[in-house]
């Protein structure tokens, strides 16, 4: 038995290129990894994975001859004749076998190998020589990289030391080594004559052709509404090469991880982490071709607010795609359950006390803080050392309602919540109204609240009351009311209605919605605020809109970038209270262009792709573009990225590897935190290449 040194045959000879039938490489960038045999080069023992074995038919009376595997750190792969101190058959051979899995083409190999070839000549016994081959592919003469056999009748051809052999730029399917006994020379068979082949290491590398694909199958991630702690994202992912392999999560441009979804019993993972290379693996198809698996992010090392989050998948190439491009909202602060309540008798002298409601997240603490509001139970005004959860009324607070503010704390941050306003408070004569004779503001006078709307902290910051330069207390509308709802959506060139829509630069776009009262009821000729936000970006207050005689409206949504939308509604002039609306989002995609300095190519097969991104301010270190190139029977790939500069402009050089042939190119320009347009596609050029 050799020793373990020897290592397992791949492929090219240097030598020999001459006569590999080479395809040529693809037009677009693949993924690569190495396939180890028996051992690293570092020395970590990974078994025959990926290789198969086969034996001539075996006849009585002839030695059968024997197929080892490396399945120890000691043991190399191997094949022998000569072992049993029989004869062997004339064309009696024994092989191992490698075949790259579909949706990959072998295209380089490192291979140690030692041999130990006889030709013994035994009078009217025998007298044929044994001879090991490598080649590729099934035909065995144009495959042909290796060839070995005694130079002469009665002697022995031994390499005892791994010696190899290694090329690269190839394009294989299968890769073959043969002991043999040769039927071309000589009438007998082969001498009892030990004879072997051994392999101690191969690595082989294979080229992937296939991006895996995938899509989210749900998790907290994936919600709409805000998440805390620990949340997941459930993926599925397929692969046609190597398998699915691992995924990374990315939070504003930024990765966090990147781990192996499945590895399948152990063989989907790197097999020499210490090089730096994760590409590396005891088998020719290492991970599985579809994985259900989870990613997780721990939204407690995050700031509470919005979050971009991309998560991709990867093959054992390296091909990479991204299959979750969302936005979420983080908030690992106290989030309020239930409000806070008070409870006492409303009346001066008396005493109030609030209790905090209930709390998700942990609070540590709770603040408390008393306001003295309008009869209505608008324009509240915090009541100065008015702090704790008891507060006693006093003559100020007659005929006014009470508010609580409770404030709890973690270690996230710290979340404020309101109480809903106290019953009005009766003076010492137990009266809840001030008489007339004091000009009170009793009874249906006053500012017309809010029954829950939104301003300042959490609402919609610099919304404009449209009646708030008129004075007293104007209606806005009839039968206005502080009780309002309004729903808004976008309004479909179908006819039907989105709150989320995606359209070109430039173009306008309707929103319709309905104001109602309690009952359903239209409020007709009221006037709405609006306001917009770009992510990441404070609310800015728009136009007024104004409501037909059943309460609808329709409003122009100039062109702009991607933003959120959304109204609101004053109940009167002297309202500080507004109803607001639900949100609604459009995506508009940003104006995107490619073009090539020459539609057909010859000579040096070099093309220069430019473009430009427009529809707003670009950063001062540009934008990410992603290139990428169409061939028939192929479809659209990635091959490059490149950055704008500041102006939007990008350029690049092509060289085709193909002497011929009709391919076509795109630029995608994905989503970035800093740039307010939705993932965006150019044209297509087509350039010739002859």
């Amino acid at each position: 038995m050799l020793t373990r040194r020897l290592l397992v045959a791949t492929l090219v000879s240097l030598g020999l290129l001459a006569i590999l039938i080479i395809h040529p490489p693809l037009a677009f960038a693949t993924g690569s990894y190495t396939v180890h045999t028996c051992e690293t080069p570092g020395g970590r023992f990974t078994g025959s994975g990926g290789w198969t074995n086969a034996t001539s038919f075996a006849l009585a009376g002839y030695d059968a001859g024997s197929v080892t595997p490396c399945d120890s750190a000691e043991a190399a792969a191997s094949l022998q004749f000569g072992g049993s101190g029989l004869l062997v058959k004339v064309g009696s051979w024994l092989t191992w076998d490698f075949d790259a899995p579909d949706g990959t083409s072998i295209t380089s190999y490192d291979l140690d190998r030692a041999f130990n070839l006889g030709w013994p000549v035994i009078s009217r016994v025998a007298n044929r020589p044994y001879l090991m081959e490598i080649w590729h592919d099934d035909d065995s003469n144009a495959g042909m990289l290796d060839f070995k056999k005694p130079v002469q009748a009665g002697t022995t051809l031994a390499q005892q030391l791994p010696v190899g052999i290694s090329a690269d730029a190839v394009s294989w399917g299968s890769l073959h080594i043969r002991l043999k006994c040769w039927e071309l020379v000589g009438s007998l068979d082969c001498g009892p004559f030990p004879a072997q082949v051994a392999i101690s290491r191969a690595a082989i590398g294979l080229t992937d052709t296939e991006a895996p694909a995938g899509f989210q199958t749900g998790g907290a991630l994936a919600s709409i509404g805000p998440i805390r702690g620990a949340a997941r994202l459930l993926i599925h992912a397929t692969d046609a090469g190597g398998g699915v392999y691992r995924a990374a999560l990315s939070v504003d441009g930024a990765e966090v991880s990147d781990i192996v979804l499945d590895d399948a019993g152990g063989s989907c993972a790197d097999v020499d982490p210490a090089n730096g290379d994760p590409y590396e693996f005891g088998t020719p198809r290492p991970c599985p071709l579809a994985v259900d698996g989870a990613v997780q992010l721990d939204t407690a090392r995050l700031r509470d607010g919005q979050h971009t989050v991309h998560v991709s998948v990867e093959d054992a190439g390296g091909n990479r795609s991204v299959i979750y491009d969302g936005i979420v909202q983080t908030h690992n602060a106290p989030i309020n359950a239930i409000a806070p309540a008070i409870v006492g008798q409303p009346s001066v002298g008396g005493q109030l006390t609030a209790s905090p409601g209930q709390w998700d997240g942990a609070p540590n603490g709770y603040d408390h803080r008393w306001l003295r509001c309008d009869a209505d139970g608008s324009d509240c005004t915090p009541i100065a050392g008015a702090s704790g959860p008891v507060y006693t009324l006093t003559d100020a607070d007659a005929y006014r309602r009470m508010r609580a503010e409770v404030t709890a704390a973690n270690g996230s941050g710290s979340t404020t919540a309101a109480s809903t306003p106290s019953a009005a408070v009766a003076d010492a004569a137990g009266h809840a109204t001030p008489p007339l004779s004091q000009g009170g503001n009793g009874g249906s006078a006053g500012g017309g609240g809010s029954s829950g709307g939104a301003s300042g902290p959490g609402g919609v910051q610099g919304l404009v009351n449209p009646l708030g330069q008129l004075p007293g207390h104007v209606a806005n509308g009839a039968d206005a009311t502080p009780y309002a709802t309004i729903a808004a959506a976008f309004q479909r060139a179908d006819g039907r209605t989105a709150h989320t829509i995606q359209i070109g630069h430039g173009r306008r776009i309707s929103i319709v919605g309905r104001l109602t009262d309690r009952s359903g009821a239209g409020i007709a000729d009221a006037r709405l605020g609006t306001a917009s936000r770009i992510a990441g970006r404070g609310w800015v207050a728009g136009p007024a809109v104004r409501t037909g005689s059943d309460g609808r409206f329709v409003y122009a949504l100039a062109s702009g970038p991607s933003r959120d939308v959304r109204f609101a509604y004053f109940a009167y002039s002297d309202s500080h209270a507004a109803e607001l609306s639900n949100v609604v989002h459009v995506d508009v995609l940003a104006p995107l262009t490619i073009r090539a300095d020459r539609t057909r190519v010859t000579g040096d097969h070099v093309v220069r792709l430019s473009g430009h991104v427009g529809g707003g301010s670009i950063p001062r270190d540009g934008l990410l573009v992603t290139l990428q190139g169409f061939q028939r029977g192929w479809g659209w790939r990635a091959f490059r990225t490149v950055r704008t500069d500041r102006h939007g402009g990008w350029s690049t050089r092509y060289r085709f590897r193909s002497s011929a042939g009709r391919f076509g190119f795109r630029a995608l320009l994905p989503h970035q935190a800093r740039f307010p347009f939705a993932t965006s596609r150019s044209a297509g050029v087509t350039v010739v290449v002859s």
